[in-house]
């Protein structure tokens, strides 16, 4: 379970979520990486403060409204069993970037961090 002051993150990330309609973010895509990226936050220990939940809810929710569209585009062109879905391939795209943003971004800093000398 996750600590009451990460829940607050969590909820001022969710709170910021709604600039990225004004901008032409996917609305139903949003929601559900919203959806995605706060329960993935939930269970992440990586996410141990206010700033870091927020900007990781944010940040996916944002990624699952933009690139849902662009994802769900290559994998049906990729796997054209798949073409026929619909909507349904967004959507699915969007859950899954919401949820593993929350744990690849940390993965990926890390090994940029050790990569440019610093160590971890």
């Amino acid at each position: 379970m996750a600590e009451p002051h990460v829940m607050t993150g969590v909820v001022v990330g969710a709170a910021i979520s709604p600039v990225a309609l004004l901008i032409g973010a996917q609305v139903d895509a949003l929601v559900v990486g919203l959806m995605a990226a706060v329960f993935a936050t939930i269970w992440l220990e990586t996410v141990d403060s206010k700033p870091k939940a927020a900007a990781a809810v944010a940040l996916s929710a944002m990624l699952a409204g933009y690139g849902s569209p662009v994802a769900a585009s290559y994998v049906a062109s990729a796997v054209p069993s798949v073409a026929d879905v619909g909507d349904g391939l967004r959507l699915l795209c969007a859950a899954v970037i919401g949820a593993s943003v929350t744990w690849v971004l940390p993965l990926v800093m890390r090994y940029a961090k050790t990569k440019s000398g610093e160590g971890v």
